[in-house]
């Protein structure tokens, strides 16, 4: 199902967000739009951000049955919380989840956690995909694998397996052994040398290219109880 845009479309929320990405100093920028049976979010997850699903849940509970994400980085502090909220409302309402573009971090760790789990093309043709990682503490770096491979089992479990935990945890495994590997899922296969691919995994070092991650032969979306919407 296509994001939607008609003069039904509110703004309820927006707030300016400086960020560090990779060194140098980022305004990003969040909405929280309501859109039919819709609620899309926009940019950084935020504590903020997730006040104003809530607000909009309880103002219209019966008005929205799907949580849409666009080009979102993920979250800075407070992730765990930020996820542990958005994975109550999303039980709580039984809410559907969608993705355009980027969708990382705790973006694709909450995407995952829907009822259902739809990936959008975005309109300028940038590719739409998830980058998962462990938790970590947001100021020390160091990786929390206990509540990374709790969540992992609900991912799993809300794909009904197909999702399998063996993909999912090698988020852990990397070359320095600090746990900190990345899972990437495209909607549409990626060209590499090795051929064309959906998902990859990576190891802890910064990478340019997805090429350069080691390319997860025969898996795509669907295999991993995601859709792929036109």
């Amino acid at each position: 199902m296509q994001k939607q845009t008609n003069p039904w479309r509110v703004w309820v929320a927006e707030l300016l967000i400086i960020t560090l990405t990779f060194g140098t100093i980022a305004i990003k920028s969040y909405r929280v739009v309501t859109d039919h049976s819709r609620i899309s979010l926009q940019g950084e997850l935020s504590l903020d951000s997730v006040a104003q699903i809530e607000l909009a849940m309880s103002t219209h509970k019966s008005a929205f049955n799907t949580l849409q994400f666009e080009d979102s980085p993920g979250s800075g502090a407070a992730a765990t919380i930020i996820l542990e909220k958005i994975e109550i409302l999303i039980n709580r309402h039984q809410l559907r989840t969608e993705a355009i573009g980027r969708c990382a971090s705790a973006c694709a760790a909450a995407f995952l956690l829907g009822t259902t789990r739809s990936l959008l093309p975005t309109t300028d043709g940038t590719p739409t995909f998830l980058m998962l990682h462990t938790i970590r503490n947001h100021k020390t770096r160091e990786v929390n694998y206990g509540k990374t491979e709790a969540i992992n089992k609900k991912i799993s479990s809300k794909s009904l397996g197909k999702f399998p935990l063996k993909l999912l945890n090698r988020m852990f495994d990397d070359k320095q052994g600090t746990g900190d590997g990345e899972i990437y899922v495209y909607r549409s296969p990626q060209r590499t040398p090795q051929g064309q691919h959906h998902v990859f995994v990576c190891d802890g070092k910064p990478h340019r290219l997805i090429s350069e991650c080691e390319a997860v032969p025969g898996l795509t979306p669907q295999s991993l109880g995601i859709n792929v919407a036109q």
